[in-house]
């Protein structure tokens, strides 16, 4: 098997940032026409949140070893927000169904 030379590398990067690109922007549209008709969160918003969610986990910890310091501002960030919509959500939940 051989290296991918730069040029490939390029191709094939573009080829993977657009693909990426039309599956988000159909699974934002699919999970968007399921919210307004069903008035329930379904599977398409569900992945397309649990996907942006790795993304910014992985890219965080991959700059967090490489001792870039913002990185762990920005992980506690992203748990403190997690935290807070999970603890807003319980609030809402309880409140609401009682």
């Amino acid at each position: 098997m051989r290296k991918m030379d730069e040029m490939e590398l390029k191709i094939n990067q573009e080829g993977i940032k657009w693909s990426w690109f039309f599956m988000v922007l159909s699974l934002v549209i699919w999970g968007g026409y399921n919210y307004v008709k069903i008035q329930e969160v379904s599977l398409p918003l569900t992945l397309v949140t649990l996907q942006f969610l790795v993304y910014f986990f992985v890219t965080s910890i991959a700059k967090l070893k490489v001792d870039d310091d913002s990185s762990r501002k920005q992980i506690l960030i992203y748990f403190g927000i997690i935290f807070l919509i999970i603890v807003f959500g319980a609030i809402l939940y309880f409140t609401i169904s009682c």
